[in-house]
């Protein structure tokens, strides 16, 4: 089990200050003797008590200066005047300590509120960061409903002139562009560039045969549950509906059954994988549920996939 951050500042602060006592007592040793540096001034037993109040604080700084005072007392008697006055031999004593207690406390302090202050900006940087990040969503959700909007604009600018000018088109011999006035007119209708068609051949094999433009990848198969029941039922699935909502899961908003004129069932669907929730009333609904009646009739029979072929594993719907 690894340690915490507290613990391993814990370590690191007991760490260094064994090995800079250490090294002092060993210079002390070679140098003077182990004398603890009595004679000399300044004493370098407050080279810790300066290094690590400035480190980490008022605490660690008065605990180097309660071992480097320890050290003193064990060996300042060399450098104390025997005899003469007692309170001379006491300031004498005293002295060095009180003065590393007050360095100690000083430098200390100064260091905790500089280290309060980063403990705050980097608090103040946190909060920055996951402010940036909600206006990162924000951005991404106004681009979202801009692009949805701009779609929308698009389509009810889309005049009777408009829809005459795309259905001349549809007796072209180019299936390509038939296909793209066929899109058009979804798009048009259903109020969304993001939609897929299917149509289902003979053996339940469907086809994908036209997709419109999204960013987000669209699925090439359809679950069989969704088929069947748009096959059995012939009515427009939609997420406002809670019952519909497990069909359509991962899939789209709504799916429409394309039912000719004079077919008994479906031969296709049309999914619309992106519309916004609130635009789902029931008149909408009618509407959505109206392409699925004049779709079939555009789509040329005897033309083949946009997408290749692709089976459910269930067999025939």
């Amino acid at each position: 089990m690894r340690p915490s951050a507290a613990w391993r500042r814990r370590l690191r602060k007991m760490g260094e200050f064994a090995a800079m006592f250490g090294a002092l007592a060993v210079t002390d040793r070679l140098t003077t003797g182990g004398t603890g540096f009595a004679a000399v001034q300044p004493n370098p037993y407050c080279l810790p008590i300066l290094v690590l109040a400035l480190a980490y604080g008022t605490e660690a700084g008065l605990a180097a200066a309660i071992v480097a005072s320890w050290i003193w007392l064990a060996h300042a008697s060399s450098v104390v005047t025997p005899g003469g006055d007692y309170l001379d031999r006491l300031l004498q004593l005293s002295l060095t300590p009180l003065v590393w207690f007050l360095v100690a406390a000083l430098v200390g302090e100064v260091t905790n509120l500089r280290l309060r202050r980063m403990e705050r900006c980097d608090r103040e940087a946190g909060r920055a960061t996951r402010n940036v990040e909600r206006l990162s969503d924000a951005y991404r959700d106004l681009a979202a409903s801009n692009r949805a909007l701009q779609v929308q604009i698009a389509v009810e600018e889309g005049t009777i002139g408009r829809v005459v000018a795309l259905a001349a088109t549809l007796g072209s011999g180019d299936a390509a562009a038939r296909r793209r006035t066929i899109g058009e007119l979804i798009a048009l209708a259903a109020r969304t560039q993001d939609y897929s068609i299917y149509t289902i051949g003979r053996g339940g094999i469907v086809r994908l045969w036209l997709r419109g433009r999204s960013i987000a990848a669209r699925p090439d198969i359809l679950p069989e549950p969704l088929m069947r029941s748009l096959c059995q039922g012939g009515e427009v699935l939609h997420v406002a509906r809670p019952d519909d909502r497990a069909l359509l899961a991962d899939i789209g908003v709504a799916a429409v059954p394309l039912v000719g004129t004079g077919a008994s069932s479906a031969t296709g669907c049309l999914v619309l994988h992106d519309l916004p929730f609130s635009t789902l009333n029931a008149q909408a609904v009618a509407e959505i549920a109206e392409i699925g009646a004049w779709l079939p009739q555009l789509m040329p029979g005897g033309e083949g996939p946009a997408a290749g072929f692709v089976r459910h594993a269930g067999g025939a719907v």
